[in-house]
């Protein structure tokens, strides 16, 4: 059944849902919770009010909106509309949020009234008031509110649109450069939905209907994967819009959360705070975990603590979600990100595109159903990266013996000192073993003489202590004399992006600090 509803639109797979499963839970929040036929309903209703204040197939919708049930119903109820959702990371310069809504031809948003000064610079893509929409409460500038949802009709609009139909333009982070549009369809969110099920013999993540879903991520960070497994199997999932270990602990407990996504410095936040919170996590089943690379240690950590499978994954916005993990399995090889998913296929290429032999690195291209068709009026981008049906993703990995990937970082990342190849990650991976360390990120600098170097700023986990010197013995105790960092920093804290990602930009334009 999994296999034939990945072939359908999204809006057909939630028709389904509410026809089978229609009193199943299927939206949980604090502010209200839905099941399968109370969320169908007003998937219907809101596409009616979008469709009467001119929304038609095609048309690119923006969500200027933080994490709420409403992104879940909108992003639905576009996608039933055949519209095209526009996720709008409202963190951005506002330069950048123009460019995005320019890439996109935007023309109709779903806002809050908290971000009216923001969409006060943006009035020219909305001449038509009534395209703006206000969710939980008007503002200054629109015309509709989305709740007048409940006073229409539910029921179909439109006919649904074609699997293949375009329903997403899923922005990347920026980490590397100005954030790109990756034009993504439903048929590609269900096929990487589909890869986290175990059936009929094809290995999947080992999501069930029972697992009550959380993500953690950023509401304008892939935000279908709040909800697009659970949308497969007819399981719950939560929409919750706090990083604070006492509001996501308490929700665990309320609503007895069986798998969590998240990057891992949200579940080194949430480990600092374990002993002093009053909830009980026993539900917890998957601590998935990607964005960053995880060490040993950490994960040994976590899964001791927590009671549950900690699981490192590896996706892109390109590839619409996971293509990559390392399975709770009894022979898994720690350090590594695992292996490809069913449904994604992965090589590792040298400079001239010939496939890598275990143990040597490469960069990593990657091919497979649920992979976006490239990015929204930036060919250039496209080409580049988007070649013969592969994905060149400028990750540089190498096979292990046993066939999982080992990530050395990105290209742009590489250092070269003294002529000799140097990955970042490597000096981080030592860095991280030591037990004073809670956080680490090495960055490339230049020195008069030397020329490029690596420099390293380090945050100590609290009451730690530890000095320069004595960090960098222990990185002369462990790795070769070239890769120990020359420059060494202690932090308070290193600072993040939205998505929990360690933002290597602020530290880079960064000055260099003293050294503890």
């Amino acid at each position: 059944m999994l296999d034939k509803l990945a072939q359908c639109s999204l809006g057909q797979v939630l028709r389904h849902q509410a026809q089978e499963n229609p009193e199943a839970p299927a939206l949980l929040s604090v502010e209200r919770c839905l099941n399968w036929a109370e969320l169908d309903a007003e998937v219907d209703q809101l596409a009616r009010l979008l469709h009467e204040v001119g929304v038609v197939a095609g048309d690119a919708v923006g969500f200027l909106l933080t994490k709420r049930p409403e992104v879940v119903t909108g992003f639905l109820a576009c996608a039933r509309l055949g519209a095209i959702v526009t996720p709008i990371n409202f963190k951005l310069h506002p330069d950048h949020v123009r460019e995005t809504l320019d890439a996109a031809n935007v023309k109709t948003v779903l806002v809050e009234q908290a971000f009216d000064s923001l969409l006060h610079g943006m009035l020219s893509f909305f001449p038509d008031p009534a395209r703006i929409v206000y969710v939980g409460g008007v503002g200054m500038y629109g015309d509709t509110d989305y709740g007048s949802v409940f006073e229409k009709p539910a029921g179909p609009v439109v006919a649904e649109p074609s699997p293949d139909s375009v329903v997403y333009y899923n922005f990347t982070s920026g980490t590397t450069g100005q954030p790109k549009g990756a034009i993504t369809t439903h048929h590609n969110i269900l096929q990487n939905a589909l890869t986290a099920f175990d059936r009929d013999g094809v290995e999947g993540l080992g999501f069930t209907q029972d697992d009550v879903f959380l993500c953690m991520f950023s509401v304008f960070a892939h935000p279908h994967e709040i909800f697009h497994r659970s949308l497969l199997c007819g399981g719950a999932f939560v929409v919750l819009d706090t990083l604070s270990p006492r509001v996501v602990a308490q929700q665990i407990e309320q609503f007895s959360v069986r798998w969590v996504m998240a990057v891992p410095s949200f579940y080194e936040m949430l480990l600092d705070h374990a002993n002093a919170l009053k909830y009980s996590l026993e539900s917890l089943r998957i601590l998935e975990a990607g964005g960053a690379a995880v060490a040993p240690s950490t994960l040994e950590r976590l899964e001791t603590r927590f009671g549950a499978s900690f699981m490192p994954v590896w996706g892109s916005t390109e590839t619409t979600g996971v293509g990559l993990a390392l399975l709770p399995t009894a022979n898994r090889e720690l350090g590594t990100t695992g292996k490809p998913l069913a449904g994604y296929r992965v090589r590792v290429v040298d400079s001239r595109g010939r496939d890598c032999d275990p143990g040597v690195i490469g960069e990593m291209w990657v091919q497979g159903e649920a992979l976006s068709a490239g990015y929204v009026n930036n060919e250039e981008e496209t080409r580049a990266l988007f070649v013969d049906g592969w994905y060149q993703t400028r990750d540089l990995v190498r096979w292990t013996e046993h066939g999982s990937i080992e990530f050395m970082g990105r290209q742009s990342e590489m250092l070269k000192i003294g002529g000799i190849r140097v990955y970042p990650l490597e000096i981080e991976q030592v860095i991280a073993q030591h037990p004073a360390v809670r956080s680490v990120v090495v960055v490339r600098t230049q020195e008069r003489v030397r020329g490029e170097i690596a420099r390293a700023i380090v945050q100590l986990n609290t009451g730690a202590e530890l000095d320069a010197r004595r960090l960098a013995q222990y990185c002369r105790d462990r790795m070769a004399i070239y890769k120990v960092p020359r420059i060494i920093e202690f932090w308070d804290e290193i600072p993040l992006l939205p998505n929990g990602k360690i933002d290597k930009k602020a530290v880079l334009a960064s000055g260099q600090r003293a050294a503890g």
